[in-house]
């Protein structure tokens, strides 16, 4: 089972400090006791070496200073003192109440027959060893005393009684006491623990929320530094880990989105070139039949005579500038498809732009006896690539005057929309389009009318560039059929 970090730090702070008051509740049970009795034991040592210097340098005597300050200890420090000579004649005594024939006898000796005797008490003590401590039970009192037999000078001994029966109690409520205590302290602390634990979780919790979200790329929230200490300091790495991590992942983005770029227009670049091919391969095999037959025939001898050597002559030539204008025509379609080729916008009279055009085809006008008009001469200035439009012009200009036929008529036309644009119609008079061949017109190649293809001499591009130009400058283009004719038309934004 997952356990949280606030609820591990509050467990081991109850435990670590219940442990330490069971500790302190063993110590005091195995080791006060025997520490007390030690303490006792050199308390009498000290009281007994303060007797022997004071009679070193002073005589015995019962109105001496130094007997009452051994009544004294006996009151504050509960220690019973006695004093008296070889022949067990009590020279001082500060209590009564244990004595029994002049000295301290341990338990059984009142009935005789014990070695542990005054006599041998006295025969024990020694200039090496002027003094020793016993601990037995007095049953009269019934009580545990610790009781020093020393030896002074001037041929007196020195007996001191200390109870210590009553520590083995005071163990006993100082353990009840403890136990009382470390109840308390432990609810208490506990309780502050709890709070504690919940302050010192909190920031790692955020941090760990804010860690989980940057794994999942996701980089907006950051930790709030408010103390100046580890947590403090681990929120500041994960806020610069952060704000590395956002940066280094953009910039992959953007290294990623460029190979993407550079992948697709290598693929674009691929397909440009293999279509360009196909359309050159398609299209070149009919004009590179025609001018090796005729220059075949030519080299064979087959006409003699100069007026058709000139026709074969002029039918090379005249499939030599197809091949040129339409390899011409693949490449600016190619480029304008695929984005190879910038525009260069620029502002210009789109009338004069058209005037330009008409004149310049006046010679296949008057050869074909097409009448070609502009309706209204008022000057529009537009925005766009002013090459690229007359490409547009000449390519729908051509158009019409290929299928022209009835009256013969060309109009041209400019009419302002409400949308800040103007619109560009060229008609030309004759037979409609069927309304299913209209779409296809704008696709390579396509010819409405095959049978008589060489016959106008058109190669089926022109309408794709009028597409991809007007497409490249973000405008509208299309065909319709009207009465007496049809219609080619485009638009461009006003200047």
């Amino acid at each position: 089972m997952k356990m949280s970090l606030d609820l591990k730090l509050f467990l081991t702070v109850s435990l670590l400090l219940t442990l330490i008051i069971l500790t302190v509740i063993l110590l005091n049970t195995t080791v006060l006791e025997s520490y007390y009795k030690s303490q006792k034991e050199q308390t009498l040592i000290d009281i007994y070496n303060q007797a022997v210097e004071y009679y070193s340098k002073n005589e015995i005597d019962s109105t001496s200073e130094f007997l009452t300050e051994l009544q004294r200890i006996d009151s504050t420090k509960n220690i019973e003192v006695e004093v008296c000579d070889l022949e067990n004649n009590v020279f001082f005594t500060s209590s009564n109440n244990f004595l029994k024939n002049g000295f301290f006898l341990p338990p059984g000796i009142e009935n005789g027959g014990s070695e542990f005797s005054f006599n041998t008490i006295n025969e024990s003590l020694t200039d090496e060893n002027p003094y020793f401590i016993r601990t037995f039970s007095d049953r009269r009192m019934q009580s545990d005393y610790a009781t020093l037999y020393g030896k002074m000078t001037s041929g007196y001994l020195i007996f001191l009684r200390t109870p210590i029966e009553s520590i083995k109690e005071s163990v006993n409520i100082s353990n009840k006491f403890l136990a009382i205590v470390g109840v308390i302290c432990i609810v208490i602390s506990s309780v502050i623990t709890y709070f504690l634990s919940k302050a010192f979780t909190k920031p790692v919790l955020e941090l760990s929320d804010i860690a989980n979200k940057m794994s999942n790329l996701d980089f907006s929230k950051k930790y709030n530094v408010e103390t100046n200490d580890e947590i403090g300091t681990l929120g500041e790495s994960i806020n610069k880990l952060s704000d590395n991590l956002e940066t280094t992942i953009k910039d992959l983005q953007k290294a990623n989105m460029e190979l993407e770029k550079d992948v697709e227009e290598t693929s674009k670049i691929s397909e440009m070139r293999n279509q360009f091919i196909s359309d050159v391969s398609h299209e070149l095999k009919t004009p590179i039949a025609l001018i090796q037959g005729y220059a075949e025939g030519l080299n064979d001898g087959i006409v003699q005579d100069e007026e058709s050597k000139k026709y074969y002559a002029e039918v090379i030539l005249d499939e030599a500038n197809k091949m040129a204008n339409l390899t011409k025509d693949l490449l600016d379609l190619s480029r304008l498809e695929y984005g190879k080729e910038e525009l260069h916008i620029d502002d210009f009279n789109i009338t004069e732009l058209i005037k330009t055009t008409i004149k310049k085809n006046e010679v296949i006008f008057k050869e074909k006896n097409i009448t070609c008009t502009l309706e209204n001469d008022e000057d529009f200035i537009v925005k766009g690539d002013s090459p690229r439009i007359e490409q547009v012009l000449t390519n729908y200009i051509s158009n019409a005057i290929k299928h022209v036929c009835n009256e013969n008529i060309i109009k041209c036309s400019i009419t302002p929309s409400d949308n800040n644009t103007v619109k560009i119609t060229v008609f030309n008079s004759g037979n409609n389009i069927a309304e299913e061949d209209i779409p296809r017109l704008w696709t390579r190649f396509y010819k409405v009318d095959t049978s008589r293809n060489r016959e106008v001499g058109g190669t089926g591009i022109g309408l794709s560039l009028v597409k991809a130009i007007i497409t490249q400058h973000g405008n509208r283009y299309g065909a319709n059929n009207v009465e007496g004719g049809v219609e080619f038309w485009f638009e461009l934004n006003k200047a």
